[in-house]
Parts: C-alpha cells; sequence; structure tokens
C-alpha cells in the first residue's frame, strides 16, 4: 500500500521512519519544508510540496498534526486531488466532532476515513510500539492494518468515526491524573528526603506504578524536562475533553485542576516541557509552606531533653492508638500526665482537665518540657493557642492538623512546634 505521511513534529517523523521500515513510505510533507526535505532525504523517498501532491500518488495518507484547525486545512487541501478509495488516516488528537467533520468531506470524494489517534509519546512512536485507538467503518479498518500496524503495536477500533477521539480523550483524562499523582508523589518522598532514584527503582515494581512513573519521575528527581509530551500539547487535549464532558453537562475535577497548572506553567514560560514539568509546582507545595518541621538534629535534641510529657486528649481505652504511644513512652523512661476531662487516673497517673492545671500534679522544680496532642483538627489551634499563653517549651502533633494561622502564631512565639500529620488550611484567608 503506497502511503504518505503528513506532518512530521516530534511523534510524525519516527513514525514515517517505521513506515519506510516497512516498505510502505512513498511520500512525506511538512508545512515546514526542511523537516520534510531532510527526511525525504533520509528515507529516499518523495519530498512533496504540497498535500495535495500525495493525494496523487498514495493509496494511504496518514496525518499527524497539532490542532482541530490543521487537520481540517491539510483535509481540505487533499480532498480535491485525493482518488476514490483512498484511505486517509488521522493520527491527531483532536475533537470528535472534528474527526466527523474530516470524514465527511473526504466522503464527498469517494475517500475513507478513520481517526486514529495514538498514545506511547516519542519513545512509542520510535519503537513502533503506540497504541492506536481506531474509529471508522469496520472495513476500512481491516484494509489499513498492515499501515496501523507498522506504527502500533496495540491497534483496537472503538466505532464509528470519532470513535477513536474519544477513546484518546479518555487517555488523556488518565494521563493527566496519573502525571498529577507522580508529580505529588516525588514532591513528597523528595520532601522526606527518600534516595528518589531508590525509590523509583522499588516503587517502580510496585502496585502503584505506571509507565509515566517509571519513565518520567527521573525526570523530576533531575529536575529537567525534555520535550516528550510538551505541556501545551496535552493543554490542548484537555481542553477537548473539557468540551466534551461539558457537552453532557459534566465538570471534570481532574481536568479543570490540570488546565489550571498547566496554565501556570505555560505562563511561567515552561509550555514546551514534558508534562513531567508539573512537578515544579507540586515540589512548591513543600518549598512554600508556612509550617515546616524542625531539621531532624534539632527534633532529636529536643527529644533527648525531655523528661515530663503531657498528653492531650489520651484515652483510658486500651485499644486506642494514643494508649499505646502513651504506654511507650513510659517505656523509654517519660513521665506522661494525661490531660483529660474523661478520667482520674490514665497508666498511673493521675489526670489532668486542662493545661492551665498541670501544676495540680507536678512535684517541686518539675515542669512540663512537650505538650503531646492526639486531638481533632478543629480543636489543634486553641492547643497552639493555650501552649503559647501558658510558655510551654515544646509541642508535638501526634495525630492532627494545625492551619497556618496557628502555625505562625506558634512559630512567632518560639513554641519548638512538630507535626506527624501535616495539613494546611485556609491559605486564601493568609495576608
Amino acid at each position: 500500500m503506497r502511503t504518505g505521511f503528513l506532518g512530521l513534529g516530534a511523534m510524525g517523523a519516527p513514525m514515517a521512519r517505521n513506515l519506510h521500515k516497512a516498505g510502505l513510505l512513498v511520500g512525506v510533507w511538512n508545512r515546514s519544508a526542511e523537516k520534510s526535505s531532510v527526511l525525504a532525504s533520509e528515507l529516499g523517498c518523495q519530498n512533496a510540496t504540497h498535500p495535495a501532491d500525495l493525494a496523487t500518488l498514495c493509496d494511504v495518507l496518514v496525518l499527524c498534526v497539532s490542532a482541530d484547525a490543521d487537520v481540517l486545512e491539510v483535509v481540505s487541501a487533499i480532498a480535491p486531488a485525493v482518488r476514490p478509495d483512498t484511505i486517509v488516516i488521522d493520527c491527531s488528537t483532536v475533537s470528535a466532532d472534528t474527526a466527523r467533520r474530516a470524514g465527511a468531506l473526504l466522503a464527498t470524494r469517494g475517500a475513507a476515513f478513520l481517526d486514529c489517534p495514538v498514545s506511547g509519546g516519542v519513545e512509542g512512536a520510535q519503537k513502533g510500539t503506540l497504541a492506536i485507538m481506531c474509529g471508522g467503518d469496520d472495513s476500512v479498518f481491516e484494509r489499513a492494518r498492515p499501515v496501523l500496524e507498522a506504527m502500533g503495536k496495540t491497534v483496537r477500533l472503538f466505532g464509528a468515526q470519532g470513535a477513536g477521539q474519544a477513546t484518546k480523550a479518555t487517555n488523556q483524562i488518565m494521563c493527566a491524573g496519573i502525571i498529577r499523582a507522580v508529580g505529588e508523589a516525588m514532591a513528597f518522598a523528595r520532601a522526606q528526603h527518600l534516595p528518589l532514584e531508590r525509590v523509583v527503582e522499588t516503587l517502580g515494581q510496585g502496585a502503584g506504578s505506571s509507565w509515566y512513573f517509571v519513565n518520567r519521575a527521573p525526570n523530576m528527581i533531575r529536575g529537567s524536562f525534555p520535550a516528550g509530551f510538551r505541556v501545551r500539547l496535552h493543554e490542548k487535549d484537555l481542553r477537548i475533553c473539557h468540551d466534551m464532558a461539558a457537552a453532557s453537562g459534566v465538570s471534570l475535577p481532574v481536568v479543570e485542576d490540570m488546565l489550571r497548572e498547566y496554565a501556570e506553567l505555560i505562563r511561567r514560560g515552561h509550555g514546551d516541557e514534558d508534562i513531567s514539568a508539573v512537578f515544579r509546582l507540586k515540589q512548591e507545595l513543600f518549598e512554600n509552606a508556612a509550617f515546616q518541621n524542625p531539621p531532624l538534629p534539632e527534633i532529636f535534641a529536643l527529644l533527648q531533653g525531655v523528661r515530663t510529657i503531657a498528653m492531650v486528649g489520651l484515652s483510658a481505652d486500651r485499644s486506642r492508638p494514643s494508649h499505646g504511644v502513651a504506654r511507650s513512652l513510659q517505656r523509654y523512661g517519660y513521665r506522661v500526665i494525661p490531660v483529660t476531662p474523661s478520667a482520674k487516673e490514665i497508666l498511673g497517673e493521675r489526670c489532668v482537665p486542662a493545661l492551665d492545671r498541670l501544676a495540680e500534679v507536678l512535684g517541686p522544680g518539675e515542669s512540663v518540657d512537650l505538650v503531646n496532642v492526639f486531638r481533632r483538627p478543629e480543636h489543634v489551634a486553641a492547643i497552639v493557642d493555650d501552649c503559647i499563653r501558658l510558655r510551654m517549651p515544646a509541642l508535638w502533633l501526634q495525630d492532627g492538623v494545625i492551619d497556618e494561622h496557628a502555625a505562625r502564631r506558634a512559630r512567632n512565639a518560639g513554641l519548638f512546634t512538630v507535626m506527624d500529620r501535616c495539613v494546611f488550611r485556609d491559605r486564601a484567608a493568609m495576608p
């Protein structure tokens, strides 16, 4: 089958090379003539100066361009010259409506159309292992199979024209969620001071792994994001997903959140980087947080000097996590004073109903070195204020969260604060 290829970008050029390897490629065309000239010279095929030139030579034409308007422009250019029974395969990512419009235009000339967007990135295009999602007539799909299988490893028909693009939109939503999750996970791992290469090597074999994690997390480690799937192209695809969902009266949170983040990356000049550049924004969540746990050496130094701990929210129920923590602290030689109005004594220690009643149970010259908290988030800010008012030296949030206003008050008062669980709220209310 004599095949021509139109659109020689990061994906199109290697796809054309694979058609050449299969002995199918007759010629190439690209909007910027230099690219097509260089590739035609390399492969020894025709260098078309106009899309219609290929239409007169070929049984199959493959398109791989950037946007809906580009597809319709190229299809309009080849339509007057295309021969009856020619198959036009569009591997671009566009809307399902655009695919149907292109198919209708070619049908007036007796040509067939398949929308066949691809997934697998530049690597898949180079290796000929793309997943190709097709929409169109079953008999046309079977005729085009040799061309499709020269470019991809997984080739499937999903229905009539437009079904391929709808499937690709589904894929792009998945990609958005996965790359966003990978970015957040790697930023988290970095903030935990983990050995990141080992994280990728190990978790890449686990249940949470994905192609994006294995192949793009290394970009995040290096802080370098060479173009594989560009931010601005995925942003374009997600706008298609947004519009298709909106036609059903639905807003998809993953799509909307990712569009906002891509808009910020593009605003900063990162639109031509790989989508793994979303890590830039995730890393900033940790770098710009109003509260940071003190360095580990300072935490260890604190714990070495602690003798007496007031535990707020300690349960008398031996099955509760707070009870287990208190027993462990006692085994390590700490004195634990329960601060709770619900019991008189826990673990051999007399309880006090509030922090300002600690003097009732402290011995001569004894003071509280650390307040340990097991309380719900809505109570934490008040406990922070109590610690500041009573001039407690240190606060350990064993379980619970702190809003940024309370974190700022603790820092300004010199209250040494450590959080095992750290979730920030009320950023919008910060001055």
